[in-house]
This record gives structure tokens, sequence and C-alpha cells, in this order.
């Protein structure tokens, strides 16, 4: 019998690994559902090229993520901002330098968003993400939506509009599904708004991988050996006192514990026995996932720099915003990366890729001219329909309920311990989170073997009377 089944070999799954093996811990194996490791990362083709159509950016602040970058000499590149951005909102449009949008607001606007992001800056503040539902007005926060926060404290049209952008380009949610009280937690867990708008020094789409991230977590999986298991869905978890036993498609272990490393929409297609708590499961009843189609767009060579632009289009207008120039250093390949996101990956969801496709390159098109329409290749992956995901990037709280059983997100039920980036306390809902998870779940399981076998060593019987 092993002493650890790991769930799930994502980024978090394989953390936990990872430690589990720095630790010394070798009696262990990971199920996987997929035929692949790396969770929300997964490796694509585009022109020749390899490319991450998951998860893919590196923020200066994701020690982590970079320190594993550099193990595996996975060598890493600045998103490309030299030149124009161009802005579209509420009517308005402006071509900014790198990331500039002053020229989009009006005074009024200007001063409508300054005063509005002083407030949000405020609530982010004083959230301990720690424990962010043991704030003083926790619950008070929790029963509103961004969008009624937005209504409530934005006067500038404009500027509501962006931030209803802002909030489905990085939650892949819009304003008015979301709890205000897990937002200005997620803004606290990667440092601000700022940091995770921004493609700058210092943001959150700061740098690229050559190759891709996900040859990271396939260096990982290569490294747990034969106690991988790929294919093999787990299905259900029996558990009493500290053994439990796990059912996958495959067959019936047993170990002393178990982590859980999977979206936290999917652990309800794991039955338990006995069941879960009824606030941990009524949690992950209602927690949803983000929509996200990503696409990828490959020319013979970025045109559009000699245009004065630097790839980036923000636009409240068309369905495939926001994208990016993600070409590789050191090849000749013009790339722009970007995505269909909440309501617009919903609704054009059902249609086919090529309707995509036309709808991106029109609106490349719009700006860098006829061009655009003759791509050598266009690629994309719709993370709605992946099974094992069930959305992308990561899961959001409705309101009402992350005030109420937000702490059962990562509270250990008897030998079952939890991770997966939505656990993480810093840069919940990234690769660096869901690392930091796996890290810590590792961490909590580790402890508690130490403990038990000190128990055991005291008293020799103890271990019959548990099995």
């Amino acid at each position: 019998m092993p002493d650890v089944i790991i769930i799930g070999a994502g980024f978090s799954g394989l953390a936990a690994a990872a430690r589990l093996m720095e630790k010394g811990c070798d009696d262990f194996i990971v199920l996987e559902a997929r035929d692949r490791v790396g969770g929300r990362t997964k490796h694509g083709k585009l022109a020749g090229l390899e490319i991450d159509l998951g998860g893919m950016w590196l923020g200066p602040t994701q020690a982590r993520l970079a320190a594993l970058a550099q193990q595996f000499q996975v060598e890493t590149y600045p998103t490309h901002l030299d030149g124009k951005s161009i802005f579209r909102l509420h009517g308005r449009e402006h071509h900014g330098e790198r990331e500039r949008m002053d020229g989009l607001l009006t005074w009024w606007d200007k001063l409508s968003y300054l005063t509005a992001s002083r407030k949000l800056d405020r609530l982010v503040a004083a959230i301990d993400c720690e424990q962010p539902w043991s704030h003083e007005q926790a619950a008070v926060l929790d029963a509103q939506t961004v969008e009624q926060w937005v209504m409530d404290n934005v006067r500038s049209e404009r500027v509501r509009q962006l931030y209803r952008l802002l909030c489905f380009s990085i939650l892949c949610a819009e304003a008015d599904q979301i709890s205000l009280l897990f937002f200005v937690n997620y803004l606290k867990s990667a440092g601000g708004l700022e940091i995770l708008m921004s493609a700058e020094t210092g943001g959150a789409q700061n740098f690229l991988f050559h190759g891709g991230v996900h040859q990271i977590a396939r260096r990982m999986g290569e490294a747990i050996g034969a106690r991988l298991h790929l294919d093999e869905p787990v299905t259900a978890i029996d558990w009493k006192g500290a053994c439990a036993t796990v059912h996958s498609q495959r067959g019936t272990y047993q170990a002393s514990r178990v982590i859980v490393a999977v979206p936290p929409t999917l652990v309800p297609r794991i039955g338990f026995c006995p069941p879960l708590p009824q606030p941990k499961a009524s949690l992950h009843a209602r927690v949803a996932m983000g929509s996200a189609i990503k696409y990828w767009v490959a020319y013979d060579r970025p045109f559009w720099r000699d245009l004065g632009f630097n790839g980036s289009i923000v636009r409240d207008d068309a369905p495939c915003s926001p994208c990016f120039d993600v070409s590789p250093t050191g090849q000749p390949l013009g790339v722009i990366a970007g995505f269909f996101d909440g309501d617009h990956a919903l609704r054009h969801g059902d249609s086919s890729a090529n309707h995509r496709r036309n709808a991106v390159l029109s609106m490349l098109a719009d700006h860098f001219g006829p061009a655009a329409m003759t791509p050598v290749d266009y690629v994309e992956a719709d993370w709605t329909a992946e099974v094992w995901s069930g959305g992308c990037y990561g899961a959001y709280f409705p309101p009402g309920m992350f005030a109420r059983h937000g702490s059962w997100l990562r509270q250990a039920v008897g030998p079952i311990v939890w991770a997966g980036t939505e656990t993480s306390r810093h840069w919940t809902g990234y690769i660096e989170g869901a690392i930091q998870s796996g890290e810590c779940a590792a961490e909590e399981v580790l402890s508690a073997l130490s403990q038990a076998t000190d128990a055991a060593r005291n008293d020799p019987g103890l271990k019959e009377r548990h099995a």
C-alpha cells in the first residue's frame, strides 16, 4: 500500500509529487485522467512552432515557476510591446505606446478611474489571503457582484466598461457573475489589478517560454516515472480513519493519504464514502469555471510592427479580444495569441472553428490591413469543451458562497488533502498558484505521515487498530 495517492497530474499534482520526492517520500502514485500531464497547460503546434494551447505566461514575482524553468533549462522571452497598442472602448479608439491607454480616457474618465481604483485598492489591502472569509465585511462583500460594485462606485460609463472588460479578460466570466469578495481576494493573491492586467515589466503577462511551459510539466512527469498512471480517471474514494481506498477505471488502490489535485468543479464527479461534509459538497456544487477559447495565428513575418503596432488589441466590441504579439525571438514568424473569453466563448463555442477563425482575422484586418487575412496557420483550443477541465483559466465563486464555505477549499477531510491553483494563497488561478498549492498539500501530508509514524512508534498497537 503506497503512503500517498495523488489524483491529477496538472502542475499542482506534479508539484506535490516533486515535493514528496524531494523530502525522501517515494512511496506514492499519481493517477491522471488525461493521456498527458500538464492539466490546464497543453502542447500545440503552429506553423512548426511548439506552442502553449493553455497557460503560458510568467510574471516576475512567480518564483516557483521561474525556478522550475531554470531547473529544466527552459528559456523565456518577453511579450513584445514595442510600438502602439490598440484600445477600443465604449465607442472610442486610441493607439497608445506600449500599454498606455491615457488617450482613450477623457479627463472625466480619468477622474472616475482614479477614484474607483483607490476604493478598490483599499478593499484589496484589507484582505488576508490566508483566510479572506475572516474579513469583517466578508458577508457584505460576498453578497455583491463585481457589477454591483462597479455600478455603485464608478461614475463614468466608459470606465465601467473597462472594469467589465478587465473582469472577463482576467477571470473568463462576466462581472455580474462573480462575488466581489472572491474578486478582491483574487487581485490580492497576485499583488493587485495593475499587475494582473499588464504585460510590461512586473506584469502577469511579462514573459513567455521558448518551446512552451508545457514542456516543464512533461519533464516533471518524466521524473515521476512508473508511479505516474495516465488515462486513469478516479471514480470513487472510500475513506475511514487514516486509510483511503481509491477506485479508478483501471483498478483499486489503498493509501494512508490522498491528495486531490483536480479543478474544483470536477470534485462532484468523484463518489465519496462517507460523503463529504455538506458545506464542502455544496461549495463544489456551486463553484463555476471560467469560459475561454484560446487561438494562435501565424504569419510569415510580424508585419504589424512595420505599421508601428505591437500586436496588442483590447476591445469591448470584438469577441476575440484581447490578443498579443507572442512571436518567439530568434525566428522569422509573426505570431499572435488571443482569447474568446466569458460569454463570448460560450456564444461562439457552438460555431465552427472556421467561423471563429474568420472573426479573429477580420478583427486583425480592421487594424493591420488585408495582409492579416492570409495567415500561414491558425490553431485554437476550446477549454469549455475539455472534459477534464470544464473551462479555463480557473474557477470563480458566484455571490453567497465564498464567505460561508470558502475555508473548505483547502480544509482536509479525513485522510484527504486538497490541492489545485484555486486553493492557493498566492497567484490563485495561475500556474504559480498551482505549484504552491501542490507543495503545501505535500507538506501537509508529510506532516500527517510523520505524526502517524511517531504515534505508532509510541503505541505499536495503534497501526493495527486503525487498519
